[in-house]
């Protein structure tokens, strides 16, 4: 269909070899979208007839529906654009068919169906990231109690309580929600018309289509518009920054799921056995998220590397950064959506959990705040704590199991207040009790539920007002697309006669 400036068709080693067929499969809806827009443009421009119009509008409306496949209609397409107009063509002629691509280039075509794309998925995720808030923000409510270790280096740190944890992952998952919404804002203009590189000549009306197709701007400069990616290198930047965050709490559920903690357990639906262990329950749901959050970094990293030594202007090379982001865009939605499930069907092991707070000497600091609280000084406090430690250890007991005598054998401040501490210690308390703002006790639990809360519910507002905005645009076009058709065919009827 574009060789008619070249003296041979492509080689089938070369046409394979330069095909997007299947990776445009992603962008097919939206490329019949902005083909729609693009020839009501045209219309009200008085670019194109009514009738020529309607008749291509009439094609596009079948494939919208479904009704026909396209793929197997040119099979030597070297994109789904192609694809596109040369089925249009088919069916209405080549002298209204060869109408579509006026004031358009396939590039501008092109980054105008990735965007649209990337405003689907982009909606998607947001959504599958708040009802993951919202599950952990349920899960923190039921354990505000539920007693557990909080680590550093993998190392018992302080007591806690699981609620903190479930927060703390909520709070992550905000920020990933809030770099897409930044995203989404950029992804929000419309390339369309931008031509190849420079603009057209035809007096086309790139506001129309901006309308129609739900876009909030243009897309101002035509070079810009048409030959960079930097929105997909973005996107893909912002689901590998989450599959970070998700990988790292998947992680903490394998290790918690592991008989030596025992603190969860996956549901058996979400797990898979050995092939020759029978024992076996393995958490391969949560190894395959933290193996796909490689591959979304794997995908940044290809996007941003097709991009960094090409010169101003559409390059073949940008063909690439689809595929790559495609596959991260399904991963992330995957991955939201089993983690989801796996933490609504979680069981957790409130004793294991408690039973391991007991231990490592987690009451450490709780002891050495005590100290400072009687005017020891806190450096001189940590000494004295780190030295009794040091005894129980050697001893094979827990802080609070040392004795009299041998707190006395090795502490410089008077023993019996640290036995006065020892002996009020509880570990429920050293978790809920606590004074600094974001710390693990039951008023900042509580506050902070109550907060996230009311931020998730003013994101779920603001995100169903960006999903309303995004198809506004397009219920309009569809109506304008079956007003035109039916119009058409009564001024057929009425000439007929």
């Amino acid at each position: 269909m574009y060789r008619s400036g070249l003296d041979s068709e492509l080689n089938d080693e070369a046409q394979e070899f330069v095909s997007s067929i299947y990776s445009d499969m992603e962008i097919v809806p939206f490329d019949v979208a902005g083909t729609e827009a693009h020839v009501i443009m045209l219309y009200e421009s008085k670019i194109i007839t009514k009738s020529d119009a309607a008749k291509i509008l009439t094609v596009l409306k079948e494939i919208r529906n479904g009704k026909i496949d396209v793929e197997d209609t040119n099979k030597n397409a070297e994109d789904c654009h192609e694809m596109l107009e040369g089925y249009i063509t088919k069916k209405v002629g080549s002298k209204i068919g060869g109408k579509i691509q006026t004031g358009r280039s396939r590039n501008d075509q092109v980054a105008t169906a990735i965007k649209m794309k990337l405003r689907h998925d982009t909606n998607m995720i947001q959504v599958y990231i708040l009802q993951l808030i919202e599950a952990l923000l349920e899960m923190a409510e039921d354990n505000k109690n539920t007693i557990i270790p909080l680590y550093t280096h993998l190392q018992h740190a302080q007591v806690g309580v699981l609620s903190h944890y479930f927060i703390a992952q909520a709070d992550i998952l905000s920020r990933d929600y809030e770099r897409f919404s930044s995203l989404y804002d950029r992804l929000d203009s419309n390339p369309l018309g931008s031509g190849p590189v420079g603009g057209t000549n035809i007096p086309i009306d790139r506001k129309i289509t901006t309308e129609l197709l739900s876009f909030s701007y243009i897309q101002d400069n035509s070079l810009d518009a048409t030959s960079t990616r930097d929105h997909m290198s973005e996107f893909a930047s912002c689901v590998a920054i989450m599959m970070v965050n998700l990988s790292r709490m998947a992680e903490d559920l394998i290790i918690w799921s592991s008989n030596e903690f025992s603190f969860v357990e996956i549901s058996s639906d979400l797990a898979s056995p050995s092939s020759i262990m029978p024992q076996k329950k393995n958490p391969d749901t949560l190894e395959l998220i933290r193996g796909k959050a490689a591959s979304a970094i794997g995908g940044l990293t290809s996007i941003l590397t097709i991009q960094k030594g090409l010169a101003s202007g559409y390059g073949r090379d940008l063909q690439e950064t689809k595929d790559a982001t495609w596959v991260t865009s399904k991963n992330a939605q995957g991955a939201l959506q089993m983690m989801f499930n796996i933490l609504i069907n979680l069981v957790i092991h409130k004793g294991s959990m408690y039973r391991a707070a007991e231990t490592g000497h987690l009451m450490a600091l709780d002891v050495a705040e005590k100290l400072v609280e009687k005017n020891v000084p806190f450096r001189q406090a940590h000494m004295e704590v780190g030295t009794l430690v040091g005894l129980a250890r050697s001893n094979g007991k827990e802080l609070i199991g040392l004795t009299n005598e041998e707190i006395e054998s090795v502490t410089t401040v008077n023993p019996d207040m640290i036995i006065e501490i020892f002996n009020r210690y509880d570990t429920q308390a050293s978790a809920r009790k606590r004074r600094s703002m974001g710390s693990t006790s039951s008023n900042e639990q509580d506050r902070m539920i109550k907060e996230s809360r009311d931020s998730l519910e003013q994101m779920f507002n603001e995100l169903d007002e960006q999903r309303q905005q995004a198809n506004a645009g397009m219920y309009e076009m569809w109506g304008k697309i079956d007003e035109m058709i039916k119009s058409s065919k009564r001024s057929k009827k009425t000439t007929n006669r």
